[in-house]
């Protein structure tokens, strides 16, 4: 899986903040696909937000262990299972 994949499906979700969490509502036609919405918590917006086809991987694993002031270890792991988790759910829409 690639970051740069990820980023090419952005532009299938519209977003919304609702309180702390960022809403995604798949796209299609210019239609908003209401029975697949998916919440993202801070971490997850975060990551959502770096997902901008200029960072890699391993630069947002590090802009997690900064911002969160977690290991590179366990920023690795999250990263890395989120993405995965991302990439499942947009390849699938």
């Amino acid at each position: 899986m690639n970051v740069s994949e990820l980023y090419n499906y952005k532009k299938h979700f519209a977003s919304r903040i609702v309180g702390e969490e960022l809403i995604l509502v798949p796209v299609k036609s210019n239609v908003a696909d209401m029975d697949k919405i998916f919440t993202l918590n801070g971490v997850g917006n975060f990551i959502w937000e770096k997902i901008d086809g200029k960072n890699s991987e391993e630069d947002i694993i590090h802009e997690v262990a900064n911002e969160f002031d977690v290991g590179t270890e366990t920023a690795t792991m999250d990263v890395k299972e989120f993405l995965n988790r991302l990439y499942d759910i947009v390849t699938k829409i």
